[in-house]
């Protein structure tokens, strides 16, 4: 099969391992981390790169991405089909199933998740991610809210959207067996100590993200959207279906 990969740039390595090693030519398109900020955003963008693949004889599309905050649903298949993973974001496809993915939720809930590509291109630069991106993402958001709303309110909007973050205890760096591991371990330790949470490594699961490539979509952890299908959101343990 010829297959057109549109995927975040998050799981880059992941992706470029996996196509190599696929049986099926494989052509890739990254699109930027930061669209998740933006789910509208998102789901115009990974639309405009389905559309775009329109009479370039490929067999499928393949989504290298879940719900994401409900950026790819309603995204909708032409004339080539579009195969998606049944997850809610990638830290199912960096732990191989959304079983171990739901196992490891329930029993630590408050553990945020660091892959090699979420930090290295947390923002869609190389370097980004070894620094403190949580202190510079919230200078850059507050630059920004105080040219818009004003001082207080900028002071204000940051601290809500900095409630999240202080459930956190646990800081997790997948180890997906690729790149710099080592500088993705240390950059992981110290932002865990500087937070003051505790460190944990997980070995990562490269199973989800090679079956995608390798065209094994048979089971239910992957949905195909057919021809003028949409995605949707089941609201149930299987994330995903499809819908006219």
């Amino acid at each position: 099969m010829k297959i057109k990969l549109i995927s975040c740039e998050a799981l880059a390595r992941e992706f470029y391992l996996a196509a190599a090693t696929s049986p099926h030519v494989i052509d890739t398109e990254l699109l930027a981390f930061g669209l998740h900020n933006t789910p509208d955003e998102l789901r115009a963008t990974i639309q405009s790169a389905i559309d775009a693949c329109e009479g370039k004889s490929y067999d499928a599309i393949i989504l290298g991405y879940g719900l994401c905050s409900r950026g790819t649903a309603e995204i909708t298949a032409r004339s080539i089909p579009v195969v998606i993973a049944r997850m809610h974001d990638c830290i199912t496809a960096f732990l191989g199933s959304r079983a171990r993915y739901s196992t490891e939720f329930s029993a630590h809930p408050g553990t945020y998740y660091y892959s090699p590509g979420w930090i290295e291109r947390k923002e869609g630069d190389m370097e980004q991610g070894f620094i403190d991106i949580h202190a510079q993402y919230y200078a850059e958001r507050y630059k920004e809210y105080v040219e818009k709303f004003g001082e207080d309110n900028a002071k204000y909007l940051i601290e809500q959207e900095q409630q999240w973050y202080a459930n956190y205890t646990r800081a997790a760096f997948i180890d997906m067996g690729i790149g710099t591991v080592d500088q993705y371990r240390r950059f992981t330790q110290d932002l865990a100590k500087n937070k003051g949470w505790e460190y944990v490594e997980l070995k990562g699961d490269m199973s989800l993200i090679r079956r995608l490539a390798d065209g094994d979509w048979e089971s239910e952890d992957f949905l195909v959207v057919q021809s003028g299908q949409r995605v949707a959101e089941s609201f149930d343990e299987l994330v995903l279906k499809s819908g006219g």
